[in-house]
């Protein structure tokens, strides 16, 4: 079993060192099992979207996406669902899986856009 950091990943998607970006492939592409925490995908979006890569959100989706869809890649449920928010919301990755984890159960929250997508999101 193997973990995946935020700067692992931003190799593989951006492939600014080569090297690098094909070790994490390699890994990626393996049977191995890998684990990506769920901080990670906030930081990925930050990074993906801050002025040195200067990504759109829908570059940013596709990763999520590409990641979720890895038989060998183990994400929460949260993280999962979260992507899925992602895809049908303005709202940044880590309020969706903020809403992703308080879709069955209580939210206290004043962020009235992340109140409004866990009461009007349905399956």
């Amino acid at each position: 079993m193997i973990t995946i950091d935020t700067s692992a990943l931003i190799r593989f998607f951006t492939n600014d060192i080569p090297n690098d970006a094909k070790i994490v492939k390699n890994i990626i592409d393996s049977e191995e099992e890998i684990i990506i925490p769920d901080v990670v995908f906030p930081e990925i979006e930050y990074v993906l979207l801050g002025q040195t890569y200067n990504s759109t959100r829908l570059m940013v989706l596709k990763a999520f996406q590409f990641l979720s869809l890895k038989k060998n890649i183990k994400l929460s449920a949260e993280v999962l669902l979260g992507i899925e928010l992602y895809a049908n919301s303005n709202l940044d990755i880590a309020d969706c899986v903020i809403a992703g984890t308080a879709l069955n159960i209580k939210l206290i929250s004043f962020d009235k856009k992340l109140l409004k997508l866990v009461k009007d999101f349905t399956f």
